[in-house]
């Protein structure tokens, strides 16, 4: 940097101009002071310490319109008050040319596309297109480049990009937003459920365990694998002694752990044979009901017996009436009458060191959405 060059820069006037007492110009962002209102583009690209000067193009950008190629001996009349003369100065061997947007720009060494929104002073809400022949136009993504060493001038134009959309599955409702966030209570809103009703609410991310929220949180729908808000109806106590909660055999500790995530009423029972029954398990858009108990059996040897099936209370019903394949039979749990869905692992896929109570909820979960997915 020379310091000389930038002492006693210009001063702002109380119009927001710039008073320029003494030859000022900005070269790359630099402001240079100059010894004349009419120097040569030598002597601009010395002030700015850009030696040798004949391996450096200076291109003059002007306050309104196309960046301008300057010969070396090339004289410019510095403006003495308003905005001071903006120039780049960039080495390379010669001076090229691209179009945007029907005007004429002159460029040296590599163009980008953050360069060419710099100097086109293209608009963040506007796309960068980039014309060809015998093929679609292109579209300039963040850190494309041009190749200005093609035959022919390139030609450029810019378009108004599409605002964009996030969308958020709300308990088997897709909603929109055009904005990054938003907020629980909102989305809830806009997938048409009564947010005050009384919900644990999860938001689950792909990858990772579903997480509780609230209707005062904010959700960020620019986070990757984001997939859906799930809600679960909480218990309600009208006044009742509460339920007896039944312990009858014990699960595995993680298995506990992760039950009691869940923020549903849960019990083991055992009536000749052991059974996990839950109650209030929220069931995705398309089915005549909202929620359901579920019951698996847990085998006496589990976790190296496999968990197979589950069981629904009540029979689980399309909205659309058409029946659901292998749920036919029926299997009465606790003195109720539940439907058995018949959905079985592959042969030998059953791992005592991976599978879980968890796990089989997992397939429990996916094989309920998978007959109801569009």
């Amino acid at each position: 940097m020379n310091t000389d060059n930038t002492a006693n820069a210009p001063e702002l006037a109380s119009d927001g101009n710039i008073v320029t007492a003494h030859p000022t110009v900005k070269v790359n962002g630099e402001l240079l002071r100059l010894p004349d209102w009419s120097p040569t583009s030598r002597q601009i690209l010395a002030a700015a310490d850009l030696q040798p000067t004949t391996e450096y193009a200076l291109l003059h950008w002007p306050e309104h319109g196309p960046t301008q190629e300057l010969g070396l001996e090339e004289v410019m009349e510095l403006p003495r008050h308003g905005v001071v003369g903006e120039f780049f100065g960039i080495r390379a061997d010669g001076v090229l040319y691209f179009v945007l947007d029907d005007e004429r720009y002159a460029w040296a060494g590599c163009l980008t596309e953050t360069e060419i929104r710099r100097v086109g002073r293209v608009a963040a809400d506007r796309e960068l297109w980039l014309e060809r022949r015998d093929e679609p136009d292109l579209q300039l993504e963040p850190g494309a480049i041009v190749d200005l060493s093609s035959r022919g001038v390139e030609r450029l134009y810019t378009a108004l990009g599409e605002c964009p959309v996030w969308q958020l599955d709300v308990h088997g409702v897709v909603i929109s937003s055009h904005e990054p966030t938003i907020n629980v209570r909102m989305a809830l809103e806009q997938a048409g459920i009564d947010p005050d009703l009384g919900w644990n609410i999860r938001l689950k991310v792909q990858g990772q365990p579903k997480r509780p929220v609230e209707l005062t949180d904010n959700i960020d729908l620019t986070t990757p694998g984001i997939e859906r808000l799930k809600l679960i109806p909480k218990n309600i106590n009208n006044g009742e002694n509460a339920q007896q909660i039944r312990r009858q055999f014990a699960l595995l500790a993680k298995d506990e752990a992760y039950l009691a995530g869940l923020g549903l009423f849960w019990e083991t029972i055992d009536d000749g044979r052991r059974w996990l029954l839950i109650t209030g398990y929220a069931l995705p858009a398309g089915y005549q009901q909202v929620s359901c108990s579920v019951a698996i059996e847990i085998p006496q040897n589990y976790p190296t017996a496999e968990l197979d099936m589950f069981y629904c209370d009540p029979p689980l019903t399309r909205i659309s009436g058409t029946q659901i394949p292998q749920t036919e039979h029926h299997q009465i749990i606790d003195g109720r009458t539940f439907q058995r869905w018949s959905r079985h692992r592959s042969a030998g896929d059953w791992s005592p060191q991976r599978d879980s109570v968890l796990s089989h909820m997992g397939m429990v979960e996916e094989s309920i959405a998978k007959e109801v997915e569009q």
